[in-house]
């Protein structure tokens, strides 16, 4: 198989992380624990579950592993596996992939690495992403990781207004989720402003107890935030307010904001499975606000 056209997203202690130049990439859409410490991104080479995903960096497979995720389906068995890429002293942990790679074999970013799996991780909108995180080589396995990625782009903005206001098209839409497009910015990274700053992660329209955090990406974020690392900056979401229309008011769950090389796109999250929100080609107003410290 061909290897995937990939660019750089991060790096952390000598290991650049890169994603597909035609898919996408968050830092903060993700609760589980290395994304709460700023150490991981889990990036989308686009497709569905149960196709080829890519290396996302270079390296030598030195472990191999799997286990059984948490369900709520007592009949079925959800595998993960974990594959661990050494670099230096470095080891790349990688999740949510099914390995079609051997302990042993030396691997470049982009060449095939394994089959993207479901299981008990994901939400019914999750699309099928790698979780990346890099870790120290004596300690690669356990959850939490204290190793926080440095982006490998800026995102420069003069603006400072605290609203925002989207135009979208919708460009899919079925019973999980629907995708929408609209004028977006950035440069080599492209992705959709708020207040200065490209968002990333999960932005609550209904009230929504377990969507704790999103983040902002820039040079001057317009409020306070939680954590940074290097331009990007974990917020409360009590700190901002979202309204999705299209021919009066969308009740939906959350809106979640990724970042692309190519072109982004918004996903409209329904409060269900099952209930459609748009057709293909309905005209959506997405505004926005951050609240002043």
């Amino acid at each position: 198989m061909a290897q995937t056209s990939m660019e750089p997203v991060a790096q952390c202690r000598g290991v650049t992380i890169f994603a597909p130049t035609a898919g996408k990439f968050a830092f903060m859409k993700s609760p589980f624990a290395a994304h709460t410490t700023l150490s991981a991104v889990d990036i989308y080479p686009g497709g569905g579950f149960g196709d080829t995903a890519p290396s996302p960096v270079d390296g030598t497979v030195i472990d191999i592993r799997e286990y059984l995720t948490p369900t709520p389906f007592k009949s079925r068995d959800f595998i993960e596996y974990i594959t661990a890429i050494r670099q230096g002293d470095s080891v790349v942990k990688i999740l949510h992939v099914k390995p079609t790679v051997k302990v042993g074999d030396t691997i470049s970013a982009g060449d095939p690495l394994g089959i993207l799996v479901h299981n008990g991780y994901f939400y019914f909108w999750n699309e099928p992403p790698l979780h990346v995180e890099v870790r120290p080589l004596d300690d690669y396995i356990r959850a939490s990781n204290l190793n926080p990625l440095t982006s490998c782009f800026e995102f420069l903005s003069t603006d400072t207004s605290l609203e925002s206001t989207f135009a979208c098209r919708a460009v899919f839409s079925d019973e999980r989720f629907a995708l929408l497009e609209g004028s977006y910015e950035g440069q080599k990274v492209k992705g959709y402003r708020l207040g200065g700053c490209l968002l990333d992660g999960l932005v609550p329209v209904a009230q929504v107890n377990d969507i704790d955090y999103f983040g902002l990406i820039g040079q001057h974020p317009p409020c306070t935030y939680i954590k940074s690392a290097g331009n990007r900056y974990m917020v409360s979401t009590d700190k901002v307010r979202a309204e999705v229309l299209a021919e009066g008011y969308v009740d939906c769950l959350a809106l979640a904001f990724s970042l692309s090389h190519s072109v982004p796109t918004i996903k409209v999250i329904p409060k269900q499975y099952g209930h459609k929100l748009f057709s293909v080609g309905d005209e959506v107003i997405i505004r926005l606000s951050l609240c002043e410290d």
